[in-house]
């Protein structure tokens, strides 16, 4: 039997976590604890040990979503894909420092999202 992508969302925004997590069951992925804070994120991966983690760049807490991803993966790496609804360059810029594998500007649809990982779970 194939082994299930699992997936975890780092998401502010419960609307967006539910349609993200609904559409990507339905394409057959396992969507783990979802966390609304960069502090939340880090405990979680650790936890959870997902494949792949949608990563919202503004989190409630005190860490946004680029800090959080950074400390993930020093700890191990996990591929990382960012969304975010700002089109700031210098705030893309922090974000590519760290190679997520994909950056995407909301609203994120799940068939911006599937092709990326797709390519990375073959």
């Amino acid at each position: 039997m194939e082994k299930r992508v699992k997936i975890m969302i780092a998401e502010d925004e419960a609307i967006i976590i539910q349609c993200l997590k609904m559409e990507l069951e339905l394409e057959g992925y396992k969507v783990c604890k979802f966390v609304t804070e960069g502090e939340e994120a880090i405990e979680t991966a650790k936890e959870e040990e997902p494949d792949i983690i949608l990563m919202d760049i503004n989190l409630s807490g005190k860490m946004d979503g680029i800090e959080a991803a950074r400390k993930i993966i020093e700890n191990k790496y996990i591929p990382i894909i960012f969304m975010t609804g700002f089109n700031d360059t210098d705030i893309q810029k922090r974000a590519q420092e760290i190679n997520p594998v994909g950056y995407l500007e909301k609203p994120v649809e799940v068939y911006e999202v599937t092709p990326i990982i797709k390519s990375l779970f073959k």
